[in-house]
């Protein structure tokens, strides 16, 4: 009798044991499976040699392979695109596959609109050293930004944020640590708890505390003061559904624009509907000016009076 009570507490405690080293492997915060399930780099790069002289003949621009450093010293590798006279210079914080030569499409009818580009690649994607982590994309996403005003000598009010699908987290995030002209989120999600639910359904077994990854989150830094917002997404997409963006528009306070691309899913964006979405990044970008220009005019107004009260006061 003590044996069979002896062997069923030893069964119990075995299959609690599987149980919990199945839960433990499924988990968010498994960094094994967390990191195969978001990140698929490519390391080599296909440049397409006869769309870039296109490009460069075109907009008359410079284009140059840049290296920087990430804040833990990674090595990472960047396009920066140059045109004359750009009202903005745009920050791309790309998808989670991939890397920068596929996103030439983007980068032409970004250039297209009156931008300078500057795209680069997370660790491990591309010419960019190291193996990707949430964290470590944050962190490339702040030093790309850091590159350009320290080294390139861009105007923080110059910069225009443009994530794409995994990279509207990375540039939400830049927007909450950085001063930025305006924000672009294109084929985004809502935060990666709910997109990991909708995705693996057994996510939603764990608590949200559960996920070392949930800084990355495109809805709760919009709930308060921020940059312009722009929201893009495609109407056919089934990979991160078109409802993200509807959720974090419904959210977000003022100023935001959500623009639904009617022909496009997730990775075809800029393939089609493209007059709407260069039509729609123009009139962003000529909003951006326009209500620079009037805070500027209205600054340099204030100080205009407080000259003149200066000068009555001391007049009496």
């Amino acid at each position: 009798m003590k044996r069979t009570k002896r062997s069923r507490l030893v069964s119990i405690i075995w299959k609690a044991a599987k149980f919990s080293g199945l839960a433990a492997l499924l988990s968010p915060a498994n960094p094994l499976l967390t990191n195969f399930m978001l990140f698929h780099p490519e390391k080599d790069i296909a440049v397409d040699k006869a769309m870039i002289e296109e490009i460069n003949q075109k907009f008359k621009t410079t284009w140059t392979d840049e290296f920087f450093m990430a804040k833990d010293g990674t090595k990472l590798h960047g396009w920066w695109i140059r045109r004359k006279d750009a009202r903005k210079t745009i920050l791309i914080s790309h998808g989670n596959s991939g890397n920068l030569g596929y996103r030439m499409h983007l980068i032409s009818t970004l250039l297209d609109c009156g931008a300078n580009v500057f795209a680069y690649d997370y660790r491990g994607f591309g010419a960019s050293n190291g193996s990707p982590t949430p964290e470590g994309i944050a962190d490339d996403g702040l030093s790309a930004y850091d590159y350009l005003v320290s080294t390139k000598s861009v105007r923080p009010d110059h910069i225009v944020l443009y994530g794409e699908s995994l990279g509207c987290a990375v540039s939400t995030l830049i927007g909450q640590h950085r001063q930025v002209a305006g924000i672009v989120l294109q084929s985004g999600f809502s935060t990666i708890v709910e997109a990991a639910g909708d995705r693996l359904p057994w996510m939603r077994l764990y608590p949200e505390a559960a996920f070392p990854q949930r800084f990355l989150d495109n809805v709760t830094a919009y709930k308060s003061k921020h940059p312009p917002l722009l929201l893009l997404h495609g109407a056919k997409d089934w990979i991160l559904p078109a409802r993200y963006s509807k959720q974090i528009f419904a959210t977000a306070i003022e100023p935001k624009q959500l623009v639904m691309l009617p022909e496009c899913a997730h990775n075809d964006v800029h393939f089609k509907d493209t007059e709407l979405s260069k039509e729609t990044l123009n009139q962003f970008l000529s909003s951006l000016l326009i209500s620079q220009t009037v805070a500027h005019n209205k600054f340099d107004a204030q100080d205009i009076m407080c000259e003149e009260e200066k000068v009555t006061a001391c007049t009496k």
